[in-house]
């Protein structure tokens, strides 16, 4: 899924197999926009992101949620 707000992408999608040099964030780790927003990602739905959250998955390449999902900010 993509997402698109001021020139940022967000790009969210569900992994089944971790490369062992991805560095995994859990949820319990992310800022509190990012926290905030994780769930809503998560559906197909669309849903605006602003620069807060963006920056909230900038270290991480996945994120341990209720499955492994590939996080890329653009």
């Amino acid at each position: 899924m993509r997402y698109d707000n001021m020139g940022q992408k967000v790009t969210i999608e569900r992994i089944e197999e971790v490369p062992a040099e991805s560095r995994v964030c859990h949820y319990d780790e992310l800022g509190e926009a990012a926290k905030a927003t994780l769930p809503a990602l998560t559906n197909d739905g669309p849903v605006a992101v602003d620069g807060s959250v963006a920056a909230g998955f900038r270290d991480c390449d996945l994120v341990k949620y209720t499955d492994y999902y590939e996080i890329s900010v653009r």
